[in-house]
């Protein structure tokens, strides 16, 4: 005989079907709050990220836009406009922080401050290399102007110190033989000469400076050796054109006028007998070449 109720086995049913509701709901609030704690945690991680991300851009920034500091006065003025505007971006990011709660907003704020702050660096950066590149001609046309200047002064000075070197014209050379009298008469023959004295024309230069000029006389004799007593005033000049030290005979210092004067020069050796050939005769002023003669003994 079956004791079963009719309405105990719809009451089992309704229990059974609350109950897997109840496990149904329970389960679906809890992957819920589990999707809801992963969003948050991957919101607070990206918003960790992009903190981190803004403070190193910050930083490069500074550091990348301050190492052309000192180059040139506009590139200066430029940076110190470069780092307010960066202060300004950066201010307004902090702000930005402080006023922003709801962190999937801010996250989203915050990336579009760090792009605007990645343009702003990369303007300044290409307005830094257009002055940079100005800065780079600019001393390359310095260097070439200064070089041109060098090359021309130096010319001119080269043309100028050849223009004003002194010349000489109508040197004459005549030996001398003293007679018992004192008296000095010309001679041709070597055994017989005791002097030998060199005439000449300074010419008129208007370039070259007036005043104190020394005349080095050198009388070459025919094995090529300089005639010359150190005791009578013989010594070395420089030539003004090698900077050779070159021996003289005799020197003379005279005032110069800028006009054309007359002037002899002698050599005078008592005891001195003089060899046979070709004496050759130059004159140099202030170390520069003047003029050129010879004579002939017998």
């Amino acid at each position: 005989m079956d004791n079963t109720k009719p309405g105990g086995n719809n009451t089992n049913k309704v229990l059974i079907a609350l109950l897997i509701a109840s496990l149904g709901l329970n389960g679906w609030l809890f992957m819920s709050k589990t999707s809801l704690q992963d969003d948050h945690r991957v919101e607070k991680e990206n918003l960790i990220t992009a903190n981190l991300d803004i403070e190193k851009e910050l930083n490069d920034t500074y550091t990348e836009l301050n190492q052309f500091k000192g180059v040139n006065s506009r590139l200066d003025s430029l940076l110190l406009e470069a780092n307010g505007k960066v202060d300004e971006q950066k201010a307004k990011i902090q702000a930005l922080m402080r006023k922003e709660s709801n962190s999937t907003k801010l996250n989203k704020q915050l990336q579009a401050e760090l792009a605007e702050l990645k343009k702003l660096r990369d303007e300044y950066l290409e307005r830094i290399d257009t002055l940079l590149v100005e800065n780079e001609n600019l001393k390359r046309e310095k260097n070439e102007l200064t070089s041109t200047v060098d090359s021309l002064s130096k010319n001119l000075e080269s043309t100028v110190n050849t223009a004003s070197v002194l010349r000489s014209e109508y040197l004459k050379v005549l030996a001398f033989k003293k007679r018992n009298n004192d008296k000095y008469t010309s001679t041709a023959m070597a055994k017989r000469a005791n002097k030998i004295e060199t005439c000449f024309t300074l010419l008129e230069n208007k370039i070259a400076k007036a005043g104190q000029k020394t005349i080095y006389l050198r009388i070459i004799e025919p094995g090529g050796k300089v005639l010359g007593n150190r005791s009578e005033g013989s010594s070395s000049f420089k030539n003004a054109s090698t900077s050779e030290e070159m021996l003289y005979t005799v020197s003379k210092a005279i005032d110069y006028k800028n006009e054309k004067d007359n002037f002899c020069m002698e050599f005078e050796e008592q005891d001195r007998i003089f060899t046979a050939g070709t004496y050759t005769v130059e004159l140099y002023v202030d170390g520069n070449f003047s003029g050129v003669s010879s004579i002939v003994l017998r």
